[in-house]
């Protein structure tokens, strides 16, 4: 066994575990993850949220994995209280005790986290109960699932995508009441449930008394919320509302408010779906797993420093034997090489000396460099040959072709020159312009394209007749 899987052992690579989100509502849990495939994207509600969360993981075989899991509203509490004069580093200590006289519950047995409201010297608290969040670490523990946020859905709605940044939102989730909240720059400033409205409220079994009502409702908080948010104003109304046409209760409501109605996702979708996507996101402000909460890492005790220098002295021991028997074999072979390393010197020795002895003939040497001149000379005659050979084979024929192909009753060549360095035309023209137009064709003929000349000269003989000449080397003064 190697020295990293021994260590993989004790060690976990927290960066590989797969990242899984999961949305707890009153009629189920949500999932969303990138990397799990095999979890169902919705899991019906059995005794409890926790048991059908691992009932999910059990059914999909899911193990080590990161989970972020989002409660619904019923499942926490939440109070707005003046702005402590601390340092906000400090809120986490301080806020069990400054929510002692609002909340029920025992100051050591809540987890609270607060989030300051803009344009005011209030904060707003999420409470929930430390037993709740114990228990599921411990029951996650168990199935090999570690929880990395505790996130709640009044956070994770104010960040939903496509969305202004200060808006109103109509919502209401499967088996669920109605719930009226307020988004301000990214944070939830606002949340009222309405009683008494009973879904659907808009469609054949819909009662126009309870849209009315619930558009009264409305329309309060909005008055309420303007008298209270100053230098923000809110002229946007989103609606979620599951088991509702949202299109339909947009127009309704649009006809009874003087706000901006709109669906809050088009096509619409269930509540938990759109919170699944959305709490993919890293820029939520509350997070209810507190760092208090999380499993410390024990110290090493007396049983389990010993047993570690046990393993380290046995590994030692061990170590030490191995590296003996390389060494000797090492040894061995060292000798051995040294034994080679002197009969081969003594080969040498030998050679070196019948080398001495043996002396080359001036002669021979004289003629060996006789030799070496005369190959070098038929070498040269052979290379003069093969130039001389190969220089018809460009073709001088082919341009000659090339030339009659493209002739003209226009052009009169009384001077050709071809070699492999120079192609050089003289002739007369019926105009100066006829010229260059038949310089042009050259690239319709193979033997003829890409030649190109370094002078042009057109003038006029004695006899007052076009003259041309082409050629592709300047001629010097």
């Amino acid at each position: 066994m190697s020295i990293q899987t021994w260590l993989s052992k004790f060690t976990k690579n927290v960066a590989n575990q797969s990242k899984v989100v999961a949305i707890v509502q009153p009629d189920g849990v949500y999932f969303s993850g990138q990397d799990v495939a095999s979890l169902p994207t919705f899991m019906p509600l059995l005794h409890d949220w926790q048991e059908t969360l691992l009932t999910a993981f059990q059914s999909a075989d899911v193990k080590d994995i990161a989970l972020d899991i989002v409660l619904h509203s019923s499942f926490y509490h939440i109070y707005q209280i003046d702005k402590p004069s601390i340092p906000s580093q400090e809120w986490e200590g301080a806020l069990p005790f400054l929510l002692k006289d609002l909340t029920s519950e025992k100051v050591m047995n809540i987890v609270a986290q607060a989030v300051a409201l803009p344009n005011g010297n209030k904060i707003q608290c999420y409470v929930i109960t430390k037993s709740l969040v114990q228990d599921l670490v411990k029951r996650l523990s168990e199935a090999n699932v570690r929880l990395e946020r505790l996130l709640v859905e009044d956070d994770v709605w104010a960040h939903v995508p496509g969305v202004p940044s200060s808006f109103l939102l109509l919502q209401r989730s499967k088996k669920s009441q109605y719930k009226v909240s307020a988004m301000v720059a990214g944070t939830c400033v606002f949340q009222r449930t309405i009683r008494g409205v009973t879904s659907p409220l808009v469609g054949d079994n819909a009662s126009s008394l309870q849209l009315d009502s619930i558009a009264l409702e409305l329309q309060r908080s909005v008055d309420y919320l303007s008298s209270q948010l100053k230098g923000t104003t809110i002229h946007q109304l989103k609606v979620c509302c599951d088991d509702e046409d949202s299109e339909l209760l947009a127009q309704e409501l649009t006809q009874r408010l003087n706000v901006n109605v709109t669906p809050l996702a088009v096509p619409a979708q269930h509540c938990g779906a759109i919170l699944a996507t959305t709490a993919l996101q890293d820029n939520f402000q509350i997070d209810l797993y507190l760092e208090s909460l999380k499993p410390k890492k024990e110290p090493l005790g007396l049983a389990t420093v010993l047993t570690s220098w046990s393993v380290v002295a046995l590994a030692i021991v061990i170590a030490w034997g191995w590296l003996g028997i390389e060494q000797r074999h090492l040894n061995a072979q060292v000798n051995q090489l040294k034994a080679q390393q002197i009969v081969l010197k003594k080969q040498t020795d030998e050679l070196n000396a019948k080398l001495a002895k043996h002396q080359a003939s001036p002669v021979k040497v004289a003629a060996a460099e006789r030799l070496k001149l005369d190959i070098k000379a038929h070498q040269a005659a052979l290379s003069s040959l093969e130039n001389y050979k190969n220089a018809p084979s460009a073709g001088f024929s082919g341009v000659m072709s090339a030339l009659a192909n493209i002739s003209s009753s226009d052009i009169s060549l009384n001077y050709i020159k071809v070699d492999g360095e120079s192609f050089d035309l003289k002739g007369l023209a019926r105009s100066p312009e006829v010229v260059p137009r038949w310089i042009k064709q050259f690239k319709q003929e193979l033997n003829l394209v890409g030649r190109s000349f370094d002078r042009l000269s057109i003038g006029r003989n004695e006899q007052q007749l076009v003259t041309f000449e082409l050629s592709t080397k300047r001629e010097s003064n």
